[in-house]
């Protein structure tokens, strides 16, 4: 390894984390921010090619997870790599992943578990259009009716209304100007909750408004595995974990095999995972002002 290269590299996709954080919570390391899986990949061969580096933090969705999971397989000179996936939970990505991908958080299937068995007209399902794991998995598996973004109309959600209990929708979304285009219609009727999924602030000028006719606004997010008090990152979202997570894994890197033998970060060839003995597997990180860590394992 070239010197004072650290063995860890960071890929996420595009705004995830602004430059000036990455750098300001991780240091000098090398990262990627990309949205083409193609360079991602690319980037992760250079990296271990050039600078013999074989730990990669993978702050990416699904979709990009799904495809560069492919490439790392089909490549045997990154056999001796690993990479912790701490931003995907789509069930379908972690059916058919390389031995040597982790992930850190629970997944979808255990977001959605508390709205398994709704009986039909109870909870609405709205999710965007995108064809992507994570969306495809909302959309087929979540309460009924369920609609893409653009099928959404003022005579749906009515008909919704006027037809079951009409109790909660089930929203997971990355544009609202659409869904409040629809709920703040005043021909609407409806008025009671919505539950998003992800929602990383409740600081969203769409979100404020809509708060102002549902009756509340709840959140739902898949569980971290490994995360630093909040305190520490002021700037960071302290309700969407996954960023506090990230910089955890990076900054610690040289802790991974621990983090891997313990199923802090685990695959399906995890013995606990696979006995399904696994729901989460949470580990809190004292850290002071600095953000140095105290203690890593209690």
């Amino acid at each position: 390894m070239k010197k004072n290269v650290k063995n860890i590299a960071y890929i996420q996709n595009k705004g995830i984390l602004p430059n000036e954080q990455i750098k300001k919570y991780m240091g000098d390391i090398k990262y990627l921010s990309e949205d083409d899986t193609t360079l991602m990949y690319k980037f992760i061969v250079c990296c271990n090619k050039c600078y013999k580096i074989t730990n990669f933090c993978l702050m990416i969705f699904s979709d990009n997870l799904q495809e560069l999971n492919i490439l790392i397989k089909n490549n045997r000179n990154l056999d001796n790599c690993n990479f912790f996936a701490t931003a995907s939970n789509a069930n379908s990505v972690r059916e058919e992943t390389a031995k040597n991908i982790y992930y850190t958080l629970s997944s979808l299937s255990v977001i959605l578990k508390g709205f398994e068995n709704i009986a039909p007209g109870n909870v609405m399902t709205i999710v965007s259009d995108g064809n992507t794991p994570y969306n495809n998995q909302i959309y087929i598996t979540g309460p009924k009716p369920a609609y893409r973004i653009s099928q959404l109309t003022v005579e749906k959600v009515n008909e919704f209304v006027d037809n079951g209990a009409a109790l909660d929708m089930l929203i997971s979304l990355d544009d609202f100007e659409k869904l409040n285009k629809v709920l703040l219609d005043p021909a609407c009727k409806y008025k009671n909750f919505a539950t998003f999924i992800e929602l990383p602030s409740h600081n969203n000028p769409f979100i404020e408004k809509l708060s102002k006719k549902l009756a509340r606004i709840n959140t739902i997010s898949s569980n971290v595995s490994l995360v630093g008090l909040t305190s520490a990152y002021p700037d960071i979202s302290q309700i969407l974990l996954y960023q506090n997570t990230a910089i955890q894994f990076v900054n610690f890197y040289n802790q991974w095999d621990k983090f891997i033998e313990r199923a802090i970060a685990f695959n399906r060839f995890t013995t606990i995972y696979k006995n399904n003995k696994l729901a989460t597997k949470a580990l809190q990180i004292p850290i002071n002002e600095l953000g140095a860590l105290s203690y890593a394992f209690g």
